[in-house]
């Protein structure tokens, strides 16, 4: 396996400079100088690797949806071994569960911004899609009396609520949130269970 280039690794740690800088201050609000302060580096360099704002805001769309579609195949693995949709929701809701909350601020942040930059809109809305069809599909092999339309609604019901947890993380919410979120999640989950 060949090593990944300088310019390679460069980039990337300019690219997490620029997701954390999103996260925390908004589209707007992730100057160059505060990119360039997070990566250390000059701000020059940030058009050498990254190129111009529109070039630096389709490289962070790109970032942002390679985070999610790692993380969705992540999950799409680990829920292969669950066997209802109460695991399912644990596995979700799991204290310090592995997912960067920069993601999800950043993903919104890029929403938020989609009338200024329309190009984001398909990977965005695509990378989505793709994490509430993993929920769904496993809602489905361990509910299959339940109704399909029951199922997308739950996966997006739970969805919601997971990704909620992320979007707040900088109002800093209390702990209980956390559980009320998961309980709703439980709530749909339980809606699935097949009558005995």
């Amino acid at each position: 396996m060949a090593r990944p280039s300088l310019k390679d690794q460069r980039t990337e740690e300019i690219l997490d400079a620029y997701l954390t800088c999103v996260a925390r201050f908004g589209l707007e609000g992730a100057t160059q100088e505060r990119i360039a302060v997070q990566a250390g580096v000059k701000r020059p360099l940030l058009r050498h690797y990254l190129g111009n704002k529109d070039q630096m805001v389709a490289s962070l769309v790109a970032h942002v949806v390679e985070g999610f579609t790692l993380s969705t195949a992540a999950m799409s693995e680990a829920v292969d071994d669950l066997s209802s949709p109460e695991q399912l929701v644990e596995l979700l809701f799991m204290e310090n569960g592995g997912s960067d909350p920069r993601l999800m601020l950043a993903w919104q942040a890029l929403t938020a911004a989609v009338e200024d930059y329309p190009d984001a809109r398909a990977p965005l809305l695509a990378s989505l899609e793709r994490f509430i069809a993993v929920i769904e599909r496993s809602l489905a092999r361990m509910s299959p009396e339940s109704d399909r339309g029951t199922i997308r609604a739950a996966a997006q019901g739970i969805t919601s609520s997971y990704v909620n947890l992320d979007a707040m993380t900088p109002l800093q919410p209390p702990a209980v949130w956390r559980d009320e979120l998961k309980q709703a999640a439980l709530i749909l989950a339980a809606s699935l269970e097949t009558p005995k």
